[in-house]
């Protein structure tokens, strides 16, 4: 069989022209998975890198802070999961202070509680900070369990592709009668396509899937350890008249 130049010079195109029906329906479906897992990818990582912003921005200021309702007054400044959460912290330590807004203020501006709060108030404090860190890491994970299941069943399909076109390319030499290369090669070389193109399509996703699988848990990670720092600021917070006894 005489291969044409041009068939050489596009091996690619030349191998899905050989493929049948099915083959090509799988090749299209893991180009159009690649396309979402990159769409995904790119999301996320635009994503991420803002709330890596948002936190450092954030942090330089708390870390400054010698009292966890130094920021009250300037929180609405800042934007991203930790600046929520930190907001969700001061009005929830109002609540459990049966203060107003109005009443709030006036400790903000001091930096200063009225009154040491209880083990009981100050773990409720916690709670209510702990389930909004839940809420934001799902928020971070989101899609995620998609990006993987595309990394995984990649190489699958393109498995699936290879060994159906492989069978039928075996199946029609078989019904030739003679092991003729020239009409086997064809049928191999569109089947194999399937995959080049499953591991095209799985190797950086499971990349980028790791790095930004990475990039969530140290956010996560970051978000639990910003509501130890809070509730360690908040219970230092003490009026100077309990200090003193």
């Amino acid at each position: 069989m005489t291969v044409a130049p041009a068939e050489v010079f596009s091996p690619i195109s030349y191998a899905f022209e050989q493929s049948d029906g099915f083959s090509k329906f799988i090749v299209v479906l893991l180009l159009v998975l690649s396309v979402y897992a990159w769409t995904i990818m790119c999301e996320k990582g635009v994503s991420l890198m803002g709330v890596r912003r948002h936190f450092k921005r954030f942090m330089r200021q708390f870390n400054r802070e010698r009292s966890a309702l130094g920021m009250a007054l300037q929180v609405d400044d800042y934007r991203g999961p930790l600046a929520d959460i930190y907001r969700e912290g001061v009005r929830e330590v109002v609540a459990v202070l049966g203060m107003s807004e109005y009443e709030a203020e006036s400790i903000y501006r001091a930096r200063r509680l009225p009154r040491p709060l209880t083990a009981g108030e100050i773990d409720k404090v916690r709670s209510t900070m702990n389930r909004l860190v839940d809420i934001k890491s799902t928020e971070l994970e989101e899609r995620l369990g998609l990006l993987g299941t595309i990394v995984s069943i990649s190489p699958f399909l393109g498995l699936l592709g290879t060994v159906w076109g492989v069978m039928l390319a075996f199946i029609g030499m078989a019904r030739a009668g003679r092991p003729d290369i020239s009409a086997l090669a064809p049928g191999v070389s569109g089947a194999l396509l399937t995959t080049v193109v499953g591991l095209f399509v799985a190797i950086p996703s499971l990349v980028g899937n790791n790095t930004i699988t990475n990039s969530v848990v140290k956010n996560c990670s970051e978000m639990e350890n910003f509501v130890d720092a809070f509730i360690a600021l908040l219970r230092m917070d003490e009026t100077p008249t309990y200090r003193d006894e």
